[in-house]
């Protein structure tokens, strides 16, 4: 058999050489399909390594668990549903993390919770006047003068749309008030009145002017809730950027640094930031259309600056501004919007010196580290609760600092995350019940409720309800009274009440190498035969949308792979029945001379296996050294969101023994079954044949 299968192999060879035309076209047929196959699952393999690496690392860890009576499946990312999705709830997460823990392979357990949150930066209204007390109180005359030149500039924007939209109130009276008393701070005696009654007028101003404006800047804050204290050190790609960590048992918060860089800096220095990052991807100010509008926008706001320097400051900026640009006259403002009218040769000069000479002089961030915000949510129930929060600190995951979904969630304490959610705790619940029944509140039944409000007997008033058909208006009420007169103050915690208190998820790290469904199976078991409603995901379901990346890839990449495959199968197929017709006297003369006709088929498939190997390895090859290369280099993230596809701003990619294998497999197996058909046509060649021929 061996001498048959050597002399097969000779005979191959030999026919690839003579029928070099049609070998040539088969053969780059295969090379490229075997380069595609390589290349292409071994960017997928890495892309879904890179994208489990950055993801389990930084919010999911391998394995979420939550409530199996969820109505949605959970997705840390968002999903494709505009509502936010009900997830159920974990009642009490500390028997859940004793039993995760006694799992094999389990390493640690994080208590997990979603919660939207809103919260206001100041007004530059606000910012004016509050500096306007601290120049009055220390009789600071060019303080003062400076905020008051600066209020009437104010005055002046907000009489001009006070109005605009008197035109269409149906509050006339108020609006005609608002604009008497913008009119007396554009009144050429306003500085007097301040000078005669300080107090007074700045009483005045807070009472009367400060409420015509709009609220400040409402941002918008996703929170995961979370045990602050073993966060940082479950995952890995925790950084601490800013400030410090949360102390342990501390209500407090933690904000995403590119939340922090896009969402909370002052509107000029973020503007500034975006115009840098289009020039560095080779946009011009000069040719972008929208660069140049970003740049004409920016040089208008001017007085986010101009508003927020001291007299000192002020004074100093003007000076420098003015050896900046040359010139020995002119104020502030017009040399702030000199100053910000760049173009692509003097902007990396200014933008450099902004930071420098400007930005330590401002209130770069709406919400400076150490400060303290209130964070107002909607609870389940739509109520709003509002919890007060120190901000510590910033923090990124290590090479995904450039990635917004990275970046889209900000941490706070677990106690925090459950007031803004709107659980209520013990001795809310005790408060509640108090203050119903020191109220007289009485239950009523829901056909006699009429009645009861509104008068109708008064045997009503002592009536109650059976169970189950009553209606209390206190029901999934989540709010407690310190929440109806404002925000809850920050009060400390301990780990039992952290522990033995709700949560949504659960986040599960496995010991390294750990095989992640066999774990779900022992953690689902294990929650079972405690009585625990819960079950449990792999990170890539965790992660919802985004999880679906790969798996969208994945269909794409095969769909390429089947195309190409069913074309070559075709094209290989008719080059072979080709090949088969022009051969016939050449069979014809080998079946008179003995060869059978399985001799004859199999002859025709090893030729194409022959050439599949040979096209197929350097295809392979080629393949292996393209993965090679862009190890070497790096693809580049062009997007944000690919930054936490790919792990960090590139991908280095990687092959392994497996797509080298999947890729000479899938040629082989598609050279053989494209050649059956005309091996076996071969196969019918009558000996007549070539005699017919030669006569």
């Amino acid at each position: 058999m061996s001498a048959t299968l050597g002399v097969l192999i000779q005979m191959a060879l030999r026919n690839l050489v003579v029928h070099r035309v049609k070998t040539g076209v088969v053969g780059l047929i295969m090379f490229f399909g075997t380069f595609l196959v390589v290349s292409g699952t071994a960017m997928l393999d890495s892309i879904r390594g890179s994208m489990e690496k950055s993801i389990t690392s930084s919010l999911s860890g391998d394995i979420q668990v939550y409530s199996s009576e969820a109505e949605d499946a959970l997705a840390l990312f968002g999903s494709m549903g505009m509502s936010t999705p009900d997830i159920g709830e974990i009642d009490e997460f500390k028997p859940l993390r004793e039993t995760l823990l006694e799992v094999e392979g389990v390493k640690a357990v994080v208590p997990m919770g979603i919660a939207m949150a809103t919260v206001f930066g100041g007004t530059e209204i606000d910012r004016v006047l509050s500096d306007l007390r601290v120049a009055t109180r220390d009789a600071d005359a060019e303080g003062t003068a400076m905020r008051v030149e600066q209020l009437v500039q104010i005055a002046e924007r907000m009489r001009k749309d006070v109005a605009m939209a008197a035109k269409a109130s149906s509050e006339p009276e108020k609006t005609q008030d608002q604009l008497a008393s913008l009119d007396r701070v554009l009144a050429p005696g306003f500085g007097a009145d301040l000078a005669a009654d300080p107090s007074g007028t700045l009483d005045w101003l807070d009472n009367k002017v400060a409420p015509i404006a709009a609220d400040g800047r409402m941002l918008y804050l996703r929170n995961i809730g979370t045990n602050l204290d073993t966060f940082p050190q479950t995952f890995d790609r925790f950084r601490l950027v800013d400030g410090e960590l949360v102390p342990p048992g501390q209500r407090g918060i933690l904000l995403s640094k590119a939340f922090y860089e896009k969402q909370a800096k002052n509107f000029v220095a973020r503007e500034l930031d975006k115009i840098k990052k289009s020039l560095d991807q080779g946009k011009t100010i000069a040719e972008d259309a929208v660069v140049s509008e970003l740049v004409a926008r920016t040089a208008t706001q001017y007085q986010r600056i101009q508003f927020q320097l001291s007299p000192k400051d002020a004074v100093i900026v003007t000076e420098r501004l003015r050896t900046k640009l040359g010139r020995t006259d002119g104020d502030l403002a017009a040399l702030l919007q000199e100053f910000l009218k760049m173009d692509d040769a003097n902007f990396a000069d200014r933008y450099a010196w902004f930071y420098q000479e400007i930005a330590p002089r401002v209130r770069l961030y709406e919400i400076p580290v150490g400060e303290e915000v209130t964070l107002r949510s909607f609870t389940k129930s739509g109520y709003i609760r509002a919890v007060n929060v120190k901000v510590y600190g910033t923090f990124e995951f290590s090479g995904l600092e450039t990635s917004d979904l990275a970046g889209a969630n900000n941490l706070v304490d677990m106690m925090t995350f459950r007031s803004l959610y709107g659980k209520m705790t013990d001795d809310q619940l005790d408060e509640l019940a108090d203050i119903k029944a020191s109220s007289g509140v009485k239950q009523v039944s829901r056909d006699n409720a009429e009645d009861a409000l509104f008068g109708g007997g008064g045997s009503l008033e002592a009536e109650t309800t059976t169970a189950g058909a009553g209606f209390d208006e206190f029901a999934g009420l989540t709010l407690g009274a310190a929440a109806t007169a404002g925000a809850l103050d920050t009060t400390q915690y301990t780990t039992a009440q952290m522990e033995d208190g709700l949560a949504l998820t659960a986040a599960v790290v496995l010991d390294e190498g750990g095989d992640v469904p066999a774990a779900i199976e022992r953690i689902e078991a294990a929650a079972k035969a405690k009585g625990l409603a819960v079950q449990a995901v792999g990170w890539e379901t965790a992660s919802g949308i985004v999880g679906q990346i790969v798996m969208v890839l994945q269909v794409v990449l095969y769909t390429a792979i089947f195309i190409i495959f069913l074309v070559a199968l075709v094209i290989i197929n008719n080059t072979m029945v080709m090949a088969t017709m022009e051969r016939t006297t050449e069979i014809g003369t080998m079946r008179a001379i003995g060869a059978q006709r399985p001799f004859v088929i199999v002859l025709f498939l090893v030729e194409t296996m022959v050439l599949g190997a040979i096209a197929g390895g350097l295809g392979a090859g080629a393949g292996a050294l393209f993965i090679t290369w862009l190890n070497h280099v790096g693809v580049p993230a062009v997007a944000d969101a690919l930054v936490l596809l790919f792990a960090g701003p590139r991908l280095y990619p990687v092959f392994t023994s497996g797509n080298l294998a999947f890729g000479m497999g899938s040629i082989l197996a598609i050279s053989a079954l494209s050649t059956l058909y005309p091996s076996v046509l071969a196969a019918r060649v009558l000996p007549v044949v070539a005699m017919q021929a030669k006569e």
